[in-house]
């Protein structure tokens, strides 16, 4: 029955990602982290999670004409938050921080949502990259979800959805090859928690085969209102999933 629920939350969360780009580690890291340890969990969703996005760049690679030097802060910033999360990995409170990620991303949504205007092109706010940066490291090494606060980022800059996903996949490549590496060095990869990986297999390249096929077919607009609904709908169940610990605080 475990392994039910890994390799659904694998398709589902795959075909999510292949749209959006983001959807894979929010659905399989806690299905995962059910059964085996918040670190089992962040280093068996990081290898799949690592090949899927860099499909998505090859998918999206006529992107890499307009560069990618805009958004180096934000890269530099997301190593360094990912040094600050793995630090604090095994300390932290895997339940407050889903906690705070899901409330700080409604916030960002609906600032989006109520401010359209305030889209900017990219580079014109390097501080807001930088400090996007450094959350979306944080989250990575603490409870292996990134990709929402990059999403929330990237949807608010005025980028196609072409870009939009290249650069999304470039940041998950970065992040996710210097976590690999990292836990590779602490010894979290052990025989079971790659054994998972080799399962899941199917399920995650499944997954991702279909949202293909959807991603293609979505309009612009309808695309980037989809990614926001998803990322608000995804956001609302973090809160949700996790707001009593606020009580046994």
């Amino acid at each position: 029955m475990n392994f039910l629920l890994v390799f659904l939350a694998a398709f589902v969360g795959s075909g999510l990602k292949a749209i959006g780009g983001f959807g894979f580690a929010t659905l399989t890291t806690p299905a995962v982290a059910i059964f085996w340890s918040v670190p089992t969990a962040i280093a068996v969703i990081s290898v799949p999670t690592l090949l899927t996005s860099l499909l998505n760049g090859w998918r999206t690679r006529s992107a890499a004409a307009e560069g990618l030097g805009p958004f180096a802060p934000f890269f530099l910033a997301g190593l360094a938050g990912l040094a600050l999360g793995l630090t604090v990995l095994f300390n932290a409170d895997a339940r407050l921080m889903k906690f705070f990620l899901g409330a700080f991303l409604i916030g960002q949504v609906l600032w989006q949502w109520t401010h359209p205007e305030s889209a900017k092109p990219p580079g014109a706010s390097p501080l807001r990259g930088i400090g996007m940066g450094l959350l979306a490291g944080v989250m990575l090494g603490t409870v292996g979800m990134p990709s929402h606060v990059i999403a929330a980022y990237l949807t608010g800059l005025n980028l196609s959805k072409t870009r939009y996903l290249f650069v999304l996949s470039a940041a998950q490549v970065i992040l996710r090859a210097a976590v690999i590496a990292s836990l590779l060095a602490a010894g979290a990869f052990s025989r079971d928690s790659l054994l998972l990986i080799a399962a899941v297999t199917i399920p995650v390249f499944s997954g991702f085969f279909m949202g293909t096929l959807l991603f293609a077919r979505l309009p612009e607009r309808a695309f980037f209102r989809a990614v926001t609904a998803a990322l608000l709908a995804m956001a609302v169940s973090l809160v949700a999933a996790n707001w009593s610990v606020l009580l046994a605080s």
